[in-house]
C-alpha cells in the first residue's frame, strides 16, 4: 500500500512537472531544476521512454545519510526537444509511520484481548458457580452421613439438571446403603444367634457319659465346624464394615501401646505353641485413625505371625522412623505369593483358618493410606510383613 501511494504521488508529480514544462519551456539559460527531488536533462531527438518505477538509494543531505527512495523514470517532449525527468520519493517517513502503527495495532489488539479474557472469566466463574459448589458437596459427601444433600439450583438448565440428578442419585445411594447395612447386621446377628445355641449345646452334649468315642470326635469336629462358621461370619461382617466405611471416628493411636496390647492378648497362644516375643519398636509412633481398625490390624499380623510360625520360634517386631516388620519363622506360602491378601486364600493344612485374616489387614492399609508388604527368605525360612505409614 506504501509502494501504491508514493507511486500515485510520483505519477502526480510527473504530470505537474510535464504540464510546467509545456507552459514554461526552457530558454538559453538552460534547464532550472527548482526541487532536489527532481532532475531535467535534455535528451536526443527520437529517445522516448515510458514511465518506469525502481527501487533504488540515494544520499539524502538533510538527513546526511542514504536512505531508501522509490524512482520514476520517464520522458516529454517540448517541441523539438526530448527531457529525461526523474523523480524519487524517500519512504523512510511511510515505513516509520507503518512501524508505529503496527506497534499501535498490536497493543491495541493486546490490551482488547486482555479485557476480553478478563471479562470473560468473570462471566465464565459466575456461570459456572453453581457447578463448583456441586463439586464441592460431592467432595464432602459420605454415603453414610444419613442426612439428605440438596444440591444448590442454577438458572442454567444443564446445571439445574445435574443437581437434581445427583439430588436423587445420593438419595437413592443413602436408602440403599442404609438396607444394606441393615440386611448385614441383621444377617450377622441371626446367623450368630443359632451358631452359639448350636456350640452350646454341643457343649452339653459332649458332657453325657452315654457317648461312644465316636461319637465324642463326631461332636468335637461338629464344634470346630461352627467355630470356624462363627469366625466366618465375624470376619465377613467386618469387612462389609470397613468397605462401608462404617468406622469413621479417628483418633491418634499410640502403635507401641497397642502392639503391647496385642502381645499380652495372644500371649497364652503364643505360649502354647512355645513361642516367644522380641520387640525391638522403641521408637514412638502415632496413627490418625479408628482405634478398633488399629487394633485389628496388629493383631490380625500377630496371630497370623503365631498361627503360621514354627513352634519355639521368635517372632521379632521390629520398626525404624516410616514401617513396622513383623517376622516369623515358618515353610514358604503353599500357594503364589500374590495371592496371600486375596479373600478366602489360605493354608489347607489349617482347616480352622478363614483366609480373611490378611484381607482385612489390606482393606484397611488401603483406607487409610498405608502399604503392606511381603516378602520371604529362604535361607532364614522367614516372613516378612512390612507396614510403611505414610
Amino acid at each position: 500500500m506504501i509502494h501504491h501511494e508514493i507511486d500515485e504521488l510520483l505519477t502526480s508529480e510527473l504530470r505537474q512537472v510535464e504540464e510546467t514544462l509545456d507552459r514554461h519551456p526552457p530558454d538559453h539559460r538552460g534547464i532550472l531544476n527548482w526541487d532536489h527531488n527532481l532532475q531535467i536533462a535534455p535528451v536526443k531527438a527520437g529517445s522516448h521512454q515510458s514511465p518506469v518505477f525502481s527501487d533504488t538509494t540515494l544520499f539524502d543531505p538533510i538527513e546526511n545519510t542514504v536512505v531508501p527512495v522509490r524512482m520514476l523514470r520517464a520522458t516529454h517532449a517540448v517541441g523539438h526537444h526530448n527531457y529525461a525527468i526523474r523523480l524519487h520519493q524517500p519512504y523512510v517517513e511511510y515505513h516509520e509511520i507503518a512501524h508505529y502503527l503496527s506497534i499501535g495495532i498490536v497493543l491495541c489488539f493486546l490490551v482488547l484481548f486482555g479485557v476480553l479474557l478478563f471479562v470473560e472469566t468473570l462471566i465464565f466463574r459466575r456461570i459456572f458457580q453453581p457447578f463448583y459448589k456441586i463439586i464441592q458437596q460431592l467432595g464432602h459427601y459420605r454415603v453414610d452421613q444419613g442426612a439428605a444433600v440438596a444440591f444448590p439450583a442454577s438458572e442454567i438448565d444443564e446445571f439445574d439438571l445435574l443437581s437434581q440428578s445427583l439430588t436423587d442419585m445420593t438419595q437413592q445411594a443413602a436408602l440403599q446403603f442404609s438396607r444394606q447395612k441393615q440386611f448385614t447386621d441383621h444377617t450377622s446377628h441371626e446367623f450368630q444367634t443359632p451358631l452359639s445355641v448350636l456350640s452350646t449345646d454341643l457343649d452339653l452334649l459332649q458332657q453325657s457319659d452315654r457317648l461312644s468315642e465316636e461319637d465324642t470326635q463326631r461332636l468335637h469336629r461338629s464344634q470346630k465346624t461352627i467355630k470356624r462358621l462363627s469366625s466366618l461370619n465375624q470376619s465377613l461382617l467386618l469387612l462389609t464394615k470397613i468397605d462401608n466405611h462404617q468406622y469413621g471416628q479417628l483418633e491418634p493411636v499410640d502403635v507401641g501401646s497397642l502392639i503391647g496390647g496385642v502381645i499380652d492378648h495372644f500371649g497364652d497362644y503364643a505360649d502354647s505353641k512355645q513361642m516367644r516375643f522380641q520387640r525391638s519398636d522403641t521408637q514412638p509412633h502415632t496413627l490418625l485413625m479408628n482405634r478398633q481398625l488399629a487394633y485389628i490390624l496388629f493383631s490380625n499380623l500377630v496371630r497370623n505371625a503365631i498361627r503360621h510360625g514354627r513352634p519355639s520360634s521368635t517372632i521379632f517386631i521390629q520398626s525404624n522412623a516410616h514401617s513396622y516388620r513383623i517376622i516369623n519363622e515358618g515353610a514358604p506360602l503353599p500357594f503364589p505369593q500374590e495371592q496371600l491378601f486375596q479373600r478366602f486364600v489360605r493354608n489347607p493344612a489349617l482347616a480352622q483358618s478363614t483366609g480373611l485374616g490378611l484381607a482385612i489387614v489390606k482393606e484397611i492399609v488401603d483406607q487409610y493410606g498405608l502399604k503392606i508388604d511381603y516378602t520371604y527368605s529362604p535361607p532364614t525360612q522367614q516372613h516378612i510383613f512390612t507396614l510403611t505409614l505414610p
